[in-house]
């Protein structure tokens, strides 16, 4: 067996065969009971050995033929049968054994091509996909952490570039916390990125302020990225990466593009509604034709009067329509009032406006990340978005601090805020609607009972209906014309105070933002929970400001349209209300000046904390990250609060929200107001 071995290495495969057998054939014959003769090299056996017989001679040459040709050579072989030789077996890669025929699953009478095996791992490739059916396969899906999933997409960047409709707008576009960017109405202009006012034309002022953008944001990355700040020394970690001469350019510029532009588009939005509101007060008018029906209810209880049921039924149905437009056409007149003003007390302009005065004011600051972070934000803020620039800013933060999702969620807690302060028009719009509905009412009732009366035997009716009607219109003319100057002056003022009010309150939100960028870049073991509390402090401390502003304003001047409309439509002197003015006045003053003097104030004790932490600091190690982060929203917060319930704060708005007006009349034993019983 060890002779069979070896010749398994050393001869191949086919000698090792013969080896093999001639081996096993040895071994069967010394183990065999009938006693072959042993092979030669054993003892003799006791039997003479016969005599070899001699080898054969070998046979004699064939003769050759006598037609003194070549011989034919042996017929070729014909495995198949087809009558032709077969083709001798192909050997492609030298292994001394025919190689296999070629595959034809397709049955086309060509060999299928090798299945392709690019990763070399003995397993054909799949196919490549073809999602889209463009003939060319489909990119490999990113797996940049290696996980051996696909990549989420990134929630900050849309999912396409395509503008199918040629709109200017990126169809599924998103915004940067990863919500869907509402495509532009039809009947708008397309979008124009330096085209503030929106009217489809980029005028030479636009022009020039498209150069100037270029040429400065020339060298600015289009992304935020961290490459940079992780490749920054350690001592230098705290140090400007743009100068603050280059950082303040770049804030001019990109202000002078978006608070025209977002200004614009509240003024486009404003006229919609104001559309709106009009075809909604014409629809409701046409309601008075349901009048023309009425007859039909009263025949029975008013027998031989349907003439009279008709005549004036007719007559209210007309009264209805013209005296609700006459109404809708004084609310108009007030919205429109209140949409021509809305500008100077918007929250979201103050909100925009704010954002870009302190960058501008604290540019020192905030050139530590003016090439990483803020730069390539004021770059994105030129898009096709009214987000407000804070809303992105902080968005962006994900992006140097890969992992923390905490500044996704603070982006979207502002969004939100800053979306419910958008809708103070709308509220002032529900307000004034209820307001005018209410003192509308009566005269509406008056016109529905109008053909009842006049069927019962009441002379003049109409003439009296008809002059209610119109004395009521004249009122709410009035009060609407008295309400409108309340609303210019409380809406100027409080724009000022909100100009001031925002600018010191994103400063700190800014701020904290930034400090927490450089604590999860730089801190090992930095805490997502601390940058939460800390950015939700802030917001939670701007939204104390605008709101009390905006309610003392609102309560104000809803109770002022109400007391005018007491004097105008019930005959009620003004002086009827002196307690409101006595204490009113100086509630809403109080509760408008109270953020303005306490952000002053807040403002130098922040400064005074943080430059103390900050003294001197030039690497991120060297700072008390816990105390910076929490000492300032914290005081921001409870001070707010206290001193503001400490000023009676608290119960001027109380005082303001619950004051009445108009008394609800009181009741007779039947359950009827004397106006009802009048009617």
């Amino acid at each position: 067996m060890y002779v069979a071995l070896r010749s398994v290495f050393q001869r191949g495969f086919l000698p090792f065969l013969l080896t093999f057998v001639v081996a096993h054939g040895v071994a069967s014959a010394e183990d065999d009971d009938e006693g072959a003769a042993p092979p030669a090299q054993h003892e003799p056996a006791p039997e003479p050995a016969p005599e070899q017989a001699p080898e054969p001679a070998p046979e004699p040459a064939p003769e050759p033929t006598s037609d003194h040709k070549p011989d034919e050579p042996p017929p070729a072989a014909d495995a198949d049968h087809e009558g032709k030789p077969d083709q001798p077996a192909a050997d492609a890669d030298h292994d001394g054994k025919p190689d296999q025929p070629a595959a034809d699953a397709d049955h086309d009478g060509k060999p299928d091509q090798p299945a392709a095996d690019a990763d070399h791992d003995g397993k054909p490739d799949q196919p490549a996909a073809d999602a889209d059916h463009d003939g060319k396969p489909d990119e490999p899906a990113a797996d940049a952490d290696h996980d051996g999933k696909p990549d989420e997409p990134d929630a900050t960047e849309a999912p396409s570039t395509a503008d199918a409709d040629g709109d200017g707008f990126v169809d599924g576009a998103v915004d940067a916390t990863g919500e869907p960017i509402e495509a532009p109405d039809p009947d708008d202009a397309p979008f124009i990125p330096f085209d503030a006012d929106g009217d489809g034309n980029v005028e030479p002022e636009e022009a020039a302020l498209q150069k100037e953008h270029e040429a400065a944001f020339a060298d600015i990355p289009n992304e935020v990225s961290d490459a940079e700040l992780d490749n920054r020394p350690e001592n230098a970690e705290m140090l400007p990466s743009l100068s603050v001469e280059k950082f303040r350019e770049l804030v001019r510029i990109a202000k002078g593009v978006v608070l025209k532009r977002l200004e614009a588009k509240l003024a486009a939005g404003q006229a919609k509604k104001m559309a709106k509101f009009g075809n909604l007060v014409m629809y409701f008018s046409f309601a008075g034709l349901l009048l023309l029906l009425l007859p039909l209810a009263l025949l029975k209880k008013y027998p031989g009067r349907a003439g009279v049921l008709f005549k004036y039924s007719a007559f209210a149905a007309l009264v209805f329509i013209v005296t609700v437009n006459l109404f809708g056409g004084v609310l108009y007149g007030l919205r429109a009032a209140q949409g021509a003003v809305a500008s100077q007390a918007n929250p979201q302009i103050a909100l925009a406006k704010g954002f870009f005065d302190t960058l501008d004011e604290h540019a020192d600051e905030y050139a530590v990340m003016g090439k990483e972070l803020f730069g390539p934000t004021l770059e994105q803020l030129r898009g096709n978005t009214d987000e407000q620039p804070a809303t992105v800013l902080i968005a962006n933060g994900m992006k140097i601090v890969k992992d923390a999702k905490i500044f996704m969620t603070a982006a979207k807690t502002f969004k939100k805020i800053s979306f419910l302060f958008g809708y103070l028009p709308i509220i002032l719009t529900v307000v004034t609607l209820v307001l005018f509905g209410l003192a509308i009412r009566p005269t509406l009732t008056a016109i529905v009972k109008m053909p009842m009366r006049a069927a019962g035997g009441e002379a003049g009716v109409g003439r009296d209906v008809m002059q209610q009607s119109l004395k009521r219109v004249g009122g709410e003319f009035k009060s609407a014309v008295g309400t409108i100057g309340v609303l210019v002056l409380i809406t100027v003022f409080a724009g000022f105070i909100l100009g001031r009010v925002c600018a010191p309150a994103l400063d700190a939100l800014i701020n904290y933002f930034s400090a927490s960028v450089l604590y999860l870049q730089f801190v090992t073991g930095a805490k997502s929970g601390l940058v939460f509390l800390a950015l939700f402090g802030v917001i939670f401390f701007l939204v104390l400001n605008l709101a009390a502003i905006i309610l003392s304003m609102s309560f104000f001047l809803g109770k002022c349209q109400k007391i005018f409309q007491h004097r105008f439509n019930d005959g009620a002197p003004l002086a009827t209300h002196r307690n409101f003015f006595k204490w009113g006045i100086p509630s809403v003053l109080l509760i408008q000046f109270f953020p303005l003097v306490f952000i002053i104030v807040a403002q130098k004790g922040l400064s005074a904390i943080n430059n103390k932490l900050l003294a001197g600091a030039t690497s991120a190690d060297q700072i008390s990250w816990n105390k910076l982060l929490m000492a300032g929203p914290l005081f921001l917060v409870v001070a707010f609060i206290v001193l503001f319930w400490a000023v009676r704060g608290v119960k001027a708005i109380k005082f303001l929200q619950g004051y009445q007006v108009k008394p609800k009349p009181s009741k007779n034993v039947n359950g009827q107001a004397p106006e009802e019983m009048a009617l």
